[in-house]
């Protein structure tokens, strides 16, 4: 279950290195891993960019990458997206857990400039190059955004590229967008894309929002 915990709370985690067997015991080789980002941000309002469906057809979100937000940037968006998004634009923060993906993130050289978060044991193959999940939230990639972007503390997360044909394979990631929903009560999801595409789990969310990409493009002033 998600509990709604916020970065200003988080100091950092231990995360297990190894582990052996001695005498019928077992022991764990823990590290401290810190937490090295403060993120601040004007707006709250971030967007989740969780997978290329709809980039041709309705909005090409590679625009966000040069998004200024209006007068004194009071509708800038932070940027959000898995590794495959990354691989296309500038995010302000990137979530990959596949060792290839981020492999590629690494040749390109895209991880030395920019955030990209991944799971503990990435992290410890490749130091330095990544940034920790708070919390070990045991999420899909695409799960995790909405997830970082409500412990950022931002007030409105703009889902792009999420709906019922999202080509994501577990079955269960409705149900667990719908728990994030559900824990950071205070927070509003906008569904963008066509409202009967979206799975009515979220649609019947009490702080979910179904938005059209024109409406997104005019709220947000992109």
């Amino acid at each position: 279950m998600i509990s709604a915990t916020y970065r200003q709370d988080y100091a950092g985690e231990f995360v297990i290195v190894n582990s052996l067997w001695q005498n019928g015991k077992k022991k764990e080789n823990r590290e401290w891993i810190p937490n090295p980002i403060e993120n601040q941000h004007i707006s709250g309002r971030a967007a989740c960019i969780g997978s290329s469906i709809d980039r041709d057809y309705f909005f090409d979100y590679r625009k966000l990458a040069r998004h200024r937000g209006g007068l004194l940037s009071s509708k800038k968006l932070q940027t959000y997206g898995v590794g495959s998004i990354a691989k296309e634009m500038r995010l302000d923060f990137a979530v990959e857990t596949n060792a290839t993906v981020l492999d590629e993130l690494v040749t390109s050289k895209y991880s030395d400039n920019n955030i990209v978060y991944t799971d503990a044991r990435n992290c410890i193959s490749q130091p330095g190059q990544f940034y920790l999940i708070p919390q070990n939230p045991r999420l899909l990639d695409i799960e995790t955004l909405p997830y970082i972007a409500a412990f950022d503390n931002h007030q409105e997360i703009f889902l792009l590229g999420y709906n019922k044909e999202t080509p994501v394979k577990n079955p269960n990631w409705f149900e667990k967008i719908r728990n994030i929903m559900d824990a950071y009560s205070g927070v509003k999801f906008y569904l963008v894309g066509i409202s009967s595409n979206m799975p009515d789990s979220w649609l019947s969310a009490d702080n979910s929002i179904s938005m059209t990409y024109p409406e997104f493009i005019s709220y947000c002033d992109v």
